[in-house]
C-alpha cells in the first residue's frame, strides 16, 4: 500500500451562517492523482485552502505528510507545492527571478523548469505581465513541476491553455507524480483532460464530499441505461446503486453503479453503455435523481 500523503478528519469551514464545507473524511496516496471536481461554488477552493494550511478550520482537521496542514515543519513546507487559480506573481517579475527565487528556499531543478519553458517558446527573460493568461499559467506549473515536491495541489491549472499544451501539461504532471511518488490534486472543470491521467476523483457538491472513487473502478461499473417511456420502470431506479437520473426525450436516462448484470431487469427496449468521467460527474452534481423520477411517474 502507497503512502498516505493526506487525511482529513471531520474537516469544515464556516463563514459566519454559511457553511462552505462539512464534515470532509477522506485519506490519499502518494503516487497518485486526485481529480477534484465540483460546480462553481461547491468548496473546491476552500478545500484547497483547507488542506494547505491557508485557512483554519472550524471544525476537524487535515493532515499533509504526517502533520498538521497549520503547523507543517519547514522540512515539510518545502516538500508541498501549490498552484492557485488567482495568486500570481508580480507582474514585473522574470520568469528568470522566479526560477531563482524559488531554488533558494528549496529542491528545484532550473533545467526541467527551462526545458518546460522551451515547449512553448517562452523567454524567461519577459516579465511575468506581458504573458497571455495560458503562458502565465505555464510558468507557474514549470514552477511546481520543477520543484520535485510531493504533494501538489493545483486550482485550475490548464485554464487558458489550448487542447494540446492542456493534454502536454499533464503528461508532464503525470511523469512527476510516477517518478517521484508524489500525491497530486488537480481541481478543474475540464474533465476530459484531466480523465486521461488521474487515478481518482474526489466531487464535492454544496460544500459536501458527495463522491470518492477510484476512476478505473468508475469505467467498469457505472452504466449509462436509457428507459423508453413506453416501459415501466425496473425496481434497480429505486435502489442506492442509482447515482442519478434525466428526463430526456423519448424516455428516462439513467446512471448506476454496480458489479453485477442488470439486464435480466431490464426491459427489452433499454439500452445499456458505460460511461465516461464527465457523463459520471453530472449524474451525480447536476441531475436531481427523487425529481426527475417524480417527473417521470406523473407524465406516464
Amino acid at each position: 500500500m502507497n503512502e498516505t500523503a493526506i487525511k482529513t478528519e471531520n474537516l469544515g469551514r464556516d463563514y459566519g451562517r454559511f457553511c462552505a464545507l462539512s464534515n470532509v473524511n477522506f485519506t490519499l496516496e502518494r503516487g497518485r492523482v486526485v481529480a477534484l471536481l465540483g460546480p462553481n461554488g461547491a468548496g473546491k477552493t476552500t478545500l484547497l485552502h483547507l488542506l494547505t494550511g491557508q485557512l483554519e478550520p472550524t471544525r476537524g482537521g487535515s493532515q499533509i505528510l504526517g502533520y498538521s496542514s497549520r503547523s507543517l515543519p519547514d522540512s515539510v513546507v518545502g516538500r508541498v507545492a501549490y498552484m492557485g487559480d488567482s495568486e500570481q506573481p508580480p507582474d514585473w517579475c522574470t520568469p528568470r527571478q522566479l526560477f531563482k527565487l524559488q531554488s533558494q528556499v528549496g529542491t528545484f531543478d532550473r533545467k526541467a523548469a527551462d526545458d518546460f519553458l522551451g515547449i512553448q517558446k517562452l523567454n524567461p527573460k519577459k516579465s511575468f505581465g506581458t504573458f497571455s493568461k495560458g503562458q502565465k499559467k505555464w510558468i507557474r506549473a514549470a514552477m511546481v513541476l520543477a520543484a520535485e515536491s510531493d504533494v501538489i495541489f493545483m486550482d485550475e491549472p490548464a485554464e487558458g491553455l489550448d487542447p494540446a499544451n492542456r493534454i502536454k501539461l499533464y503528461e508532464h504532471l503525470r511523469r512527476h507524480v510516477s517518478e517521484c511518488d508524489s500525491l497530486a490534486v488537480v481541481a478543474t472543470h475540464i474533465i476530459n483532460d484531466i480523465e486521461k491521467i488521474a487515478d481518482e476523483v474526489v466531487i464535492i457538491n454544496h460544500g459536501k464530499v458527495i463522491v470518492h472513487e477510484d476512476i478505473e473502478d468508475i469505467r467498469e461499473q457505472v452504466r449509462e441505461i436509457f428507459i423508453p417511456e413506453t416501459e415501466s420502470l425496473p425496481d434497480f431506479t429505486l435502489s442506492a446503486k442509482t447515482l442519478g437520473s434525466k428526463a430526456v426525450s423519448g424516455g428516462m436516462l439513467f446512471w448506476v453503479m454496480t458489479d453485477t448484470d442488470l439486464s435480466g431487469m431490464l426491459p427489452d427496449a433499454a439500452t445499456v453503455r458505460p460511461v465516461n468521467l464527465e457523463a459520471f460527474y453530472l449524474s451525480v452534481a447536476e441531475h436531481n435523481h427523487s425529481k426527475d423520477i417524480k417527473e417521470f411517474e406523473n407524465e406516464n
